[in-house]
């Protein structure tokens, strides 16, 4: 094609898309660079040497001619947008939407021009979302956790099969429901709260969030759960996402722990550890609020010679049977110690020294009316304490107070 020297040149240098150009014949004149990325030949391998036909696959050689030529696409001898394939240099073939339009040069010889783009992207798009969606409600429906999605006024508009397993509910029990309803009475007011804590507090946070609390099951029992929450904008509506997952026998586990790491093994009383914990807690409240505090330590008389008559089982079990007494003689809210060998620790709050001596009094009465029969003779035994009492006075730390107590004893 002769006469078009500035129109080609700016065809091909502005076109972002495919451009070929082929005259009549089908013999291709003009090859971009655009049409290069596309189809993998150079410009050198095509100008001149291929025929616009080979582009196409067999099925579809004529489809443009055809489609210029007809009454529907060609009536103005262009084609707009329509979609088809075209043959790329190692055979693959790929889809495209092209306009093409018809021109005669000076010397009235016709050619054709090819605007095209690739549209494989596109077209595997919808594959590809399908292909999305299904994973993730793969995911979503065999998730261990309880996956609920909420929208701004709380409703429940979507639960996974886990909450069944996790709160008892089947998922379309709780479609509709406000998302509240799920927490302990205590929660309820606090659920922004909750929110507010567990959602990154930036877009880019990296940092996962999360609070762990009490969930309610369908059957009202108070589980224990991990909990974090997104937000996302849908249509302009706040939507949320709540993951639950339930750590019940995670904290059973700890509490476990927990209790091991604070109680003597033997008596099942608290250890010795334990007291100065608590009791730093009381000289706390001391200071704060003024009220008195007092401990009494207790020491088995004549210890060994129970040890040396029964052995070390009978022995054992005296320690234990003290240890059941002392539970039962003081109030909840003393708390009693094994301190060490056969001596234990009894910590009063809110009590001053003449409660403490009472409370000691008291102890001694209900000891000296009780037998224990040790093995293996099995004959009653009574069983002697001495009592030391001390009361927090100001200035004194946790040591003073038990060196008080020690020293009381003698």
């Amino acid at each position: 094609m002769k006469g078009f020297p500035k129109l080609i040149d700016d065809i091909q240098s502005l076109c972002p898309h495919g451009v070929i150009g082929n005259d009549r014949e089908g013999n291709i004149f003009l090859f971009n660079p655009g049409a290069e990325r596309i189809l993998g030949y150079s410009r050198e391998e095509v100008v001149g040497k291929i025929n616009v036909s080979r582009l196409s696959p067999e099925r579809q050689a004529g489809e443009v001619p055809n489609f210029l030529s007809s009454e529907e696409f060609g009536r103005n001898r262009q084609i707009r947008d329509l979609e088809t394939e075209i043959v790329t240099r190692n055979g693959r073939r790929i889809p495209i939407r092209f306009s093409s339009t018809v021109i005669c040069d000076e010397e009235g010889k016709e050619g054709t021009f090819w605007f095209f783009n690739d549209i494989s992207a596109s077209k595997m798009m919808p594959d590809y979302l399908r292909e999305s969606e299904e994973k993730f409600r793969n995911i979503v429906e065999s998730a261990r956790d309880a996956i609920i999605s909420i929208d701004e006024d709380w409703k429940i508009l979507m639960a996974n099969p886990a909450v069944n397993e996790i709160l008892g509910y089947d998922t379309g029990e709780l479609i509709g429901m406000d998302i509240r309803l799920l927490l302990p009475p205590r929660y309820v007011g606090n659920w922004d709260l909750i929110h507010s804590y567990t959602a990154p507090k930036e877009a880019t946070e990296e940092e996962t969030r999360y609070v762990e609390l009490s969930a309610l099951q369908k059957s009202g029992k108070e589980i224990s759960v991990h909990v974090s929450i997104s937000e996302t904008l849908v249509h302009g509506k706040k939507m949320f996402s709540a993951i639950l997952r339930d750590i019940s026998e995670r904290k059973a586990y700890e509490e476990e722990l927990r209790l091991l790491s604070i109680t003597d093994s033997l008596t099942g009383l608290f250890n010795r550890r334990h007291f100065f914990s608590l009791a730093q807690k009381d000289l706390e409240r001391v200071i704060r609020n003024k009220v008195p505090f007092s401990i009494l330590i207790i020491d088995i008389d004549e210890f060994k010679m129970y040890n040396d008559t029964y052995g070390h089982h009978g022995g054992d079990s005296l320690l234990k049977e003290i240890a059941a007494l002392l539970r039962k003689t003081f109030r909840l809210m003393d708390s009693c110690f094994r301190f060490g060998g056969e001596e234990f620790l009894v910590l009063l709050p809110e009590t001053d020294d003449a409660g403490a001596l009472i409370a000691a009094e008291r102890f001694r009465i209900l000891l000296a009316g009780t037998k224990f029969f040790l093995a293996p003779i099995g004959a009653p035994v009574s069983v002697t304490v001495s009592i030391g009492v001390s009361t927090y006075h100001e200035g004194w730390t946790i040591d003073d107070v038990v060196r008080h107590a020690d020293l009381g004893m003698y």
